[in-house]
């Protein structure tokens, strides 16, 4: 099997089995239902009697964090190696960076088979790559957006609960989710061997010039004008422009409602350019304080900051284009594992709450 096709399988079997696994804590499948439910709760549903004594195989839900940061670390790699790769496939390199490029290429032995097809100095023919490279590049920067917001929220704006805690075989499972939905938006293309192939020669040419000749990265020799990158974004096509948009508001929206629920431990709410960065104040003596949320979405759901992520992935989705398997594969697993989430805070929400609205839905409105 090809490599590109064998790191789209290896995704594909991982996608897989952790839709079937959050499947087992939707359905009613007795004690091995029961089973899986207790490794995923986190949080109120999963709080400690005391700081002293924390459940067995469990960590503090403030790790939540590393899930975000880990994330960054991976996707920021993958970014830069599409952005590059994009950018050579739209633009020319330099005569002396071509030079340097086939040398490297020569000595990686890579050239006697694809020559014809990878070289990056032969522009005519990475130029029919150039619209899958930007879309690849497109959805790592929308999930970098995403990643660096949550991390910001995790850090500044939640107060977690010293008593809140998630079982470490979840905590693991969070760590892979990230670098797992970034490798699949990396790799939306690799069925296509022509483009794999094409990828893998540019990453060892650049690598190459790194270590081997002590050169820059190609981007460090581009004479890089503001209009050539209009240009390439010029190029979206409109689904593309449709799924950004829904991205954007669903962030919006995540944000606007985890405002509210940070404002529910807040002791005092700031306002005006201090807002923007920290918008609490927090108070640690009501971090283990609970009350039920208001406003927004919250009045249709319980769980109104899971269905906008749902809507974060969707714009996710649409702007990929909707036909790779492994993408539709990472969101069915977003909203399943997230419609589970909510099941289990819907129920929590309607047993500590006497006075809870009957009328709320856990996650999707009128529906669920």
């Amino acid at each position: 099997m090809e490599p590109g096709l064998s790191v789209v399988w290896g995704l594909r079997v991982s996608w897989y089995v952790v839709i079937v696994v959050a499947l087992i804590g939707l359905l009613p499948l007795g004690a091995v239902s029961e089973f899986v439910r207790e490794l995923c709760r986190r949080g109120k549903l999963k709080s400690a009697t005391s700081v002293q004594s924390p459940p067995r195989f469990t960590v503090p839900q403030r790790w939540f964090s590393h899930f975000y940061i880990l994330g960054i670390l991976v996707n920021t790699i993958l970014l830069a190696v599409a952005f590059l790769f994009a950018y050579i496939c739209t633009f020319p390199l330099q005569s002396h960076e071509s030079k340097v490029s086939a040398m490297v290429f020569s000595m990686s032995g890579a050239g006697q088979t694809h020559a014809g097809i990878v070289g990056v100095d032969n522009v005519p023919q990475l130029a029919k790559y150039r619209e899958r490279a930007w879309s690849s590049f497109l959805l790592l920067a929308m999930l970098e957006i995403h990643l660096l917001r949550r991390l910001f929220e995790s850090v500044y704006m939640f107060h977690y609960s010293p008593l809140a805690r998630m079982h470490i075989l979840g905590y693991f499972a969070g760590l892979g989710f990230y670098p797992g939905a970034s490798i699949t938006f990396f790799t939306v293309h690799f069925q296509d061997k022509d483009y794999f192939s094409a990828l893998n020669t540019f990453v060892v040419q650049t690598i190459g010039r790194f270590v081997i000749l002590h050169t820059g990265p190609p981007l460090l020799n581009f004479e890089l004008r503001v209009q050539d990158h209009v240009k390439s974004f010029q190029g979206l096509q409109a689904f593309q422009w449709v799924g950004l948009a829904i991205f954007l508001l669903g962030s919006i929206q995540q944000y606007r409602l985890h405002s509210i629920l940070a404002s529910l431990r807040a002791k005092r709410v700031h306002t005006g350019v201090e807002a923007v960065l920290k918008p609490f104040s927090m108070d640690k003596k009501r971090a283990d304080r609970y009350e039920i949320p208001l406003g927004s979405w919250f009045e249709w759901v319980s769980c109104a900051h899971y269905l906008a992520e749902i809507v974060i992935f969707l714009g996710i989705l649409i702007a990929s284009g909707g036909n790779n398997l492994n993408v539709w594969l990472c969101f069915t697993w977003v909203v399943l594992n997230l419609t589970f989430a909510a099941s289990e805070m819907h129920k929590w929400y309607k047993t500590k709450f006497e006075d809870y609205p009957t009328c709320r839905y856990a996650i999707f409105p009128f529906i669920y």
